[in-house]
């Protein structure tokens, strides 16, 4: 089967770049890009392109975003090779997944470089606006030694656009506005963008980004209640440059989301509304010094925090009770990450340290309930004096990380050699009231271990490189996995660190010239293994884990590997980018992961017409079926179904009418073919996605 779908994947893109090639009739001497091309840091934390690294990471541009018209984040990550996003389709109720870790606590998340998280029961991660970011880098696979723990299953990136970003040669400001329509749930969108260059010093950037619309409708025609969108998004950023090398820069982004809204937002299934308020913003100051003259010192200083906060009220229902008058529900992280860089020879050494403090709150304001109907679980009467509780679903605390690094990468003819090794440290705290409740028990803990990586690239020709990775990982168990009591249950203070590892080997293709006097072919194949042990999983059944039995405990692990392959082939006026991707594993108890994603072949191609003012492509991306444990209510029992497999079609196009105009067109889903997307609680089989979607935007600068 596998070698089938590679066989027609491979089969397509040959195809289309033969058709190419044969009408092509004009040809540039500039040097063609790919995908692959593009410069990352994310892999090695030295500039490398996502191909020279010899790692599985791939760089999303604005101009990606931008030709999709995306309006989610998650909406980017179609065609990147066993990446995807679980839950939604509301847009607060999305994950990354990555190799198949879908959870915050191992996929690690960060704008600007500071940390970034947030986690709640049947909700996503993540809600920034996609217009804010020049670019998303994402590193699969783990990557502890460089980012910390929390990268098991790999690291998200994202960079904030900045005033270089928009100035052309010679100008010192300008402005650029956007307004666009989307026919699926009429949503109506909009920015605007001011930049300035005042001196040679000093670079300036502002942007407000506004989103609102009804409700969608999915692919089998039906309209999805309570998913209307009214967010709004800001960003400051300036950079002064005091000398030719060395910069300080600043930013701030904050992202709003006000609304009524399903209480469920990651999977299928009706459970009651609330009025939900979601508020994630980033705070940063950098500093930057690079002496011309100086191999030994590349220095990047940062610190900065980032905050998410999400506030519930008005609950209906059930929810009145569970949400009480107000639920509020924070992530605070203080991150601090100083890293330099030396030229000594034929070795490059990287180190650094990092640093974050992290503050967890859970609390509920609600009315005490006098006098309850247990057959019903509804409070029949209330008493008058509104108290503030932590919750015990939601502990909260504190958590303070200190990790320090160092990374060797050795050049020598054609081999290149990179071991780093890494420290880490973890404090975790609870609330003072917790304990208090739990004074005769040593509830301030302590984590710490050492983790290695290693990876040999060896240039067999010019054109052809193979390669080998090992990277070790680990996480310490989180503030909620430490201090939950959800059910009666004691807290899991005997919780150990949970460790994965990483083996990658593949080989990279580079190449000019192939079809035409200019063009250029990158390919990447990898095959890896991931193990994890200690894993920590949470069991809420009184049958397998009685009461008191703490909730989560170092009871699993598992092993899956997979496949991953790249091709991108592009002249100066076609390009083409194709990605297949499997992925398969099994637990201690040789049972399959279920929640792991299923096939992936996706095909992006384009092309410049009418001197480069034109451009028109299409994005087809098929997902293979899998099967999947659903709990049937009735029995209480767990079946195996099979979640269908589905091909989407998108079409876009981008005008550039003269040089300050520039209309786009974008058509999500065009055959609205019916489909249904991966759930956010456990990988199941989620609700529908979306239906066919035309999407319009006309821009102008100024």
């Amino acid at each position: 089967m596998r070698l089938s779908k590679l066989t027609l994947f491979i089969a397509l893109a040959t195809s289309a770049t033969w058709v190419q090639a044969a009408s092509s009739a004009t040809q540039s001497s500039e040097v063609i890009k790919t995908d692959l091309d593009a410069v990352t840091v994310t892999a090695t934390r030295t500039q490398k392109t996502a191909l020279q690294s010899a790692q599985a990471v791939n760089v999303i541009s604005s101009e990606q975003i931008e030709r999709k018209l995306d309006s989610n984040v998650f909406d980017t990550l179609d065609t990147i090779a066993n990446v995807s996003a679980n839950g939604g389709p509301r847009s607060t109720g999305h994950k990354f997944n990555i190799r198949g870790f879908s959870d915050a606590e191992d996929v690690m998340v960060t704008i600007d470089g500071m940390l970034q998280t947030f986690e709640k029961y049947r909700m996503g991660s993540l809600f920034t606006d996609p217009d804010l970011y020049r670019s998303i880098s994402i590193k699969r696979g783990t990557s502890t030694v460089l980012h910390g723990g929390g990268a098991l299953g790999g690291v998200v990136q994202f960079e904030l656009k900045d005033a270089a970003d928009f100035l052309q040669d010679g100008e010192s400001a300008g402005a650029k506005v956007k307004l666009g329509y989307d026919s699926n749930n009429e949503q109506k969108n909009g920015s605007v963008v001011a930049f300035a260059r005042p001196n040679d010093s000093l670079d300036i950037l502002g942007a407000i980004v506004k989103r609102e619309s009804d409700d969608w409708e999915l692919s089998n025609d039906e309209t999805l209640e309570n998913s209307a969108i009214e967010n709004s998004s800001v960003l400051l950023k300036g950079e002064y440059f005091v000398s030719d090398d060395a910069i300080i820069g600043a930013s701030y982004t904050q992202t709003k989301d006000d609304q009524r809204t399903e209480f469920n937002t990651t999977d299928p299934g009706a459970w009651g509304t609330v009025y939900r308020e979601v508020e994630q913003s980033v705070a940063n100051l950098s500093y930057e010094y690079n002496p011309a003259n100086n191999a030994l010192i590349d220095l990047s200083a940062k610190v900065g925090f980032t905050s998410s906060e999400v506030t519930e009220s008005d609950g209906v229902g059930m929810l009145k009770d569970y949400i009480g008058i107000e639920s509020n529900y924070e992530y605070n992280i203080t991150t601090l990450d100083v890293m330099n860089t030396s030229v000594l020879g034929s070795h490059t050494v990287t180190y650094g340290v990092q640093y974050t403090d992290k503050e967890r709150i859970g609390e509920k304001t609600a009315l005490p309930c006098l006098k309850i109907n247990y057959e019903t679980y509804a409070c029949e009467q209330y008493g008058t004096t509104p108290t503030t509780a932590e919750m015990t679903s939601q502990p909260g605390g504190t958590q303070k990380r200190s990790g320090v690094y160092i990374q060797d990468e050795f050049n020598w003819q054609q081999l290149t050699v990179i071991a780093g090794l890494r420290y880490e440290r973890y404090s975790t705290s609870p609330t003072a009231k917790f304990q208090q409740a739990f004074s005769t028990l040593d509830t301030k803990l302590t984590h710490s271990d050492w983790a290695g990586a290693l990876s040999v690239n060896y240039q067999l020709t010019p054109q052809w490189a193979v390669f080998a990775n090992r990277q070790e990982g680990f996480r310490a168990p989180l503030i909620d996995e430490l201090y939950d009591q959800y059910g009666g249950r004691q807290p899991g203070l005997e919780l150990d660190v949970e460790y994965s590892n990483n083996t990658e080997v593949g080989v990279t293709y580079q190449a000019n010239n192939i079809l035409t006097d200019n063009d250029t072919l990158t390919a990447r194949f990898i095959y890896f293994d991931i193990s994890v042990d200690d894993e920590i999983t949470s069991v809420t059944s009184n049958v397998i884990n009685p009461v008191p039995a703490p909730r989560y405990a170092n009871r699993a692990s598992n092993d899956r590997d997979g496949v991953e392959l790249e091709v991108n082939f592009a002249t100066p006026r076609f390009y083409s980018n194709l990605t297949y991707s499997d992925i398969d594993g099994e637990d201690q108890n040789n049972e399959p992961l279920w929640y792991l994603p299923a096939d992936k072949i996706a095909l992006d191609l384009g092309t410049s017409l009418f001197d480069n003012s034109l451009q028109v492509g299409a994005q087809i991306v098929r997902r293979g079926s899998r099967d999947v444990q659903v709990m049937d209510r009735a029995t209480r029992q767990y079946a195996t179904q099979t979640q269908k497999s589905y091909t989407l079609t998108d079409l876009y196009a981008s005008w550039d009418i003269n040089s300050a105009f520039n209309l786009r067109v974008a058509i999500d889903n065009v055959f609205n073919k019916e489909y249904k997307l991966m759930a956010g609680t456990g990988g199941g089989i989620g609700d529908y996605g979306f239906g066919r979607n035309i999407k319009t935007q006309i821009s102008w600068r100024f």
